[in-house]
């Protein structure tokens, strides 16, 4: 029965998701004049990844943990893009993780992008309407490069989501597009419909800059939550973030920090204030090795509901190599270490394969 009503929850948000879709390809439609009414599709492209984990745990605060291990697949991703016109373009995502299981314990693909986008002027401005990428994660991870090995910083302590349901506008400052701006307003439930009746949006807003190698990015988002329940509890927040970095050939690297603060009515929390830093670096050794570390830095103040509030600083530290026998192939040995303060350490060995296709 629970596993009916998940799917029946799953159904409902899917059939939603493209309706909203359907209205927002109409509208679209409507504002780009008749040329655009009578272009045809150029077709859907069909692409995905895979990022499959066998792990074996070294040392962890629960010792009946240690010396357990497991093949598991940690994200998997079906991606299907199609350009309507030469200047609107329209993504459907599907994703599946290891832990994302229905009652029955079968996996629960989700959906993770429905996007319709409109580049409106030749300088490359463009607006994107649907579940996408927030203006939070995806430059950081471009310079990163790793997302396979782990999510960053901000994205690991959850804080916010990696999706957002919204409209997003992006388009060249200065420097020849070099300098870039990304803003948008969002529900703030991430892939997860707005309750009825409920108040309150999302508003993210960030610089970019790409110049040679450079790599450097200084964004904000603020969050107010007004839940539709007279005695729920309301939450706001607001982040700002920045990183420096650098990309080339061989090289890449850079250093984020993040500063978040929350508040809350519920009783004893009125207000958290935490940090995150990452830094973070890669060196291709060989036309197929690279090896790659990272640091990070948590406050304990940095997240503010349910298990993610603690006493503890932790420190996370991160080692691999990667191997490429196969440019859409990439196998990597990594390490994973957690070191909470005042705590026995977390260490993880893994093998991870990332398969793109």
């Amino acid at each position: 029965m629970r596993a009916d009503s998940h799917a029946g929850r799953t159904s409902h948000t899917f059939i939603s998701v493209t309706l909203s879709l359907r209205r927002a390809l109409c509208v679209t439609a409507l504002a780009l004049a008749p040329g655009l009414v009578s272009a045809q599709p150029t077709g859907i492209e069909l692409s995905g990844l895979a990022f499959i984990d066998y792990a074996y745990i070294v040392s962890d605060e629960d010792p009946d943990l240690e010396g357990a291990n497991s093949f598991d697949y940690r994200r998997i991703y079906l991606t299907a893009d199609s350009r309507l016109s030469d200047d609107v373009r329209v993504r459907v995502r599907l994703e599946a993780i290891g832990q994302a299981t229905t009652a029955a314990g079968r996996p629960s693909p989700f959906v993770k992008d429905v996007w319709v986008r409109w580049q409106y002027a030749e300088s490359g401005h463009r607006a994107t309407l649907g579940v996408q990428p927030p203006p939070l994660f995806d430059f950081t991870e471009s310079v990163w490069g790793y997302r396979s090995l782990d999510r960053t910083v901000m994205d690991r302590s959850r804080i916010r989501s990696s999706r957002d349901f919204g409209v997003r506008l992006d388009g060249p400052l200065a420097l020849g597009g070099d300098l870039q701006y990304h803003a948008m307003v969002g529900n703030g439930r991430g892939v997860r419909p707005e309750a009825e009746g409920e108040e309150g949006k999302h508003v993210y807003g960030q610089v970019t800059l790409r110049r040679g190698a450079l790599r450097a990015s200084l964004g904000a988002d603020y969050t107010a939550r007004i839940p539709n329940l007279p005695d729920a509890e309301r939450q706001s927040g607001a982040r700002v973030s920045g990183l420096v970095g650098a990309v080339t050939d061989r090289v890449r690297g850079g250093v984020e920090v993040f500063y978040n603060h929350a508040e809350s009515d519920r009783a004893g929390l009125d207000s958290r204030d935490g940090i995150g830093v990452s830094v973070f670096g890669a060196v291709d050794t060989s036309a197929r090795t690279s090896v790659i570390a990272r640091y990070d830095y948590l406050d304990p103040d940095v997240a503010f509901s349910g298990s993610q509030i603690t006493d503890t600083d932790e420190h996370y530290l991160l080692a691999a190599v990667a191997y490429r026998p196969l440019p859409a192939l990439a196998l990597m040995p990594n390490v994973i270490a957690t070191f909470p303060d005042g705590e026995d350490p977390s260490v993880v060995a893994r093998v991870t394969a990332d398969v793109r296709f």
